[in-house]
């Protein structure tokens, strides 16, 4: 069965149970039809009622619905498409993080303290605005962690088997390595189950509902499944926005991200609903135009030189960035207009720890791939660049390796040579995550234009202001939000 058919036949049997619909709005019952109205849609009738509704079912959506769980609320994660899992089930499953006791426990020292000066450099460079609020994220990161581990029976590889290499004592990866998302969402998805929390797929939130009051008291779905009307009304005592970013919709990347419009998007579902809905209730976008996260379209090939080396060179066969930063170099094979990329690797990588990864990318992307190659010669003319050209960039990047210093780019991580048989994978840049959404305070609480929260409606992942930056952070988010909305329910 593959791992997307499995979180499909789950999500698509998972069914919510109706409630009695009672004739007062009150934070205890649903409220009736009448005098209750979808923005802009007339006819609400609740087919069900819980304390909290998370539309959005990746890493901040499922980990929001973590604290609301414990505590004995019922809640109810719906998502829009016939599977859970969203963008974060995409990602390669690198993991930024440092402090967690997974770490300490493999003997690594470091600390947020230690880490967060280089992290927050790394993050401005990046426009990102609100720098205490990204401070408070990374430093919650490691609860996460734990609390995945420990909680909710997620499996992580071991640190001590990578973190030889500096920069992987910051990182910590999934049982099985680059891309394994399985190991660690659907122990989680399991255990939230167990907790009573409904799994809802192929429900598309299409506005906010609004009682008599004006306050916001459910959503109203779009559905195509069999058994529904078409229009499946839910009443909420809160309600978690986690929809994800917008790097899917081209007409919001064309309003605020305009020199990432002819760039390919990786994800299809990112289309930023969550952005309009908050919106129509008044509140604000922030950081919409900050640079987007732009990846190779093989997400897993991208993070390979992370723990083995690597060489990156572009359609003439010339280097043309630092391979430590995997982001960098695709946004930069980008706006250079370089088209497209070669990953070039040796057999280190199938005999690191991430040999799952090498081994399910390449037979996937066959007709991608060039090697086994005897020599540079041979690589190049599979490559279909100027062997003069190839050859030239290896011999100056081993001059380098043997100098122990990149002073054209500045590598640091697996400055190393390669070794025959030579292998390389082609690649192309796209965007994958963005970084501006729905303006929140410290909980996730949505915000008016004037800063006040909006009574019951949250916010956290890409779809918020200072979401989106990884699985790490986003799982963070949601673990402040779900404790926030804990606590405004009176649960905590």
């Amino acid at each position: 069965m593959k791992r997307r058919d499995f979180f499909k036949l789950v999500g698509a049997s998972a069914a919510f149970a109706a409630v009695p619909l009672l004739s007062s709005c009150s934070s205890a019952a649903a409220p009736s039809a009448e005098g209750a109205g979808v923005l802009g849609q007339p006819q609400v009738s609740f087919s069900t009622s819980v304390d909290v509704l998370i539309l959005g079912s990746g890493m901040a959506g499922l980990s929001a619905a973590m604290d609301p769980s414990e505590a004995g609320l019922s809640v109810m994660v719906a998502e829009k498409l016939d599977v859970l899992g969203g963008e974060s089930y995409e990602s390669n499953a690198v993991m930024e993080v440092c402090g967690s006791q997974l770490q300490k426990d493999a003997g690594i020292t470091e600390t947020c303290d230690d880490v967060w000066p280089e992290r927050k450099e790394a993050l401005k460079s990046a426009g990102v605005t609100d720098l205490d609020f990204a401070k408070r994220l990374f430093y919650a990161a490691p609860e996460w962690v734990d609390r995945m581990k420990s909680s909710y029976g997620a499996q992580f590889a071991d640190p001590a088997s990578y973190s030889a290499n500096e920069a992987n004592r910051r990182r910590v990866l999934p049982k099985n390595g680059i891309g394994d998302t399985e190991s660690i969402m659907m122990p989680l998805r399991d255990k939230l189950a167990a907790k009573g929390v409904q799994f809802s797929t192929g429900y598309c939130a299409t506005g906010f509902i609004l009682d008599e009051a004006g306050k916001v008291c459910g959503v109203r779905f779009s559905t195509s499944k069999k058994d529904q009307s078409g229009v499946v009304d839910v009443h909420a005592r809160a309600v978690v926005v986690a929809t994800g970013g917008f790097a899917s919709n081209q007409s919001l990347v064309r309003q605020y991200l305009s020199a990432w419009e002819r760039i390919g998007c990786y994800t299809a579902a990112s289309m930023g609903e969550g952005h309009k809905l908050c919106q129509a209730l008044g509140a604000q976008l922030s950081d919409m135009s900050v640079t987007p996260s732009v990846i190779s379209d093989l997400p897993q090939a991208a993070a390979w030189g992370m723990f083995a080396p690597t060489l990156v060179v572009d359609a003439q066969g010339n280097r043309f960035a630092n391979e430590d930063y995997m982001r960098d170099l695709c946004a930069a094979c980008f706006t250079q207009e370089r088209g497209y990329f070669w990953t070039i690797f040796d057999s280190g990588i199938s005999e690191s720890g991430q040999a799952r990864s090498a081994a399910q990318v390449t037979s996937k992307n066959a007709s991608r791939l060039v090697g086994p190659c005897d020599t540079v010669e041979q690589l190049a003319s599979g490559m279909g660049v100027s062997e003069d050209v190839l050859g030239k960039t290896v011999d100056r990047f081993s001059s380098m390796v043997e100098a122990g210093k990149d002073s054209d780019f500045g590598r640091k991580q697996f400055l190393k040579n390669l070794k025959p048989p030579y292998y390389a994978l082609k690649q192309f840049p796209v965007r994958f995550r963005t970084r501006g959404g729905a303006v929140v305070d410290g909980g996730g609480r949505l915000l008016d234009a004037n800063g006040k929260a909006i009574a019951g409606v949250y916010c956290c992942g890409a779809a918020a202001q200072g979401g989106g930056e990884s699985l790490t952070t986003n799982g963070a988010f949601g673990i402040l939000t779900g404790r926030a909305v804990t606590e405004d329910l009176g649960a905590a």
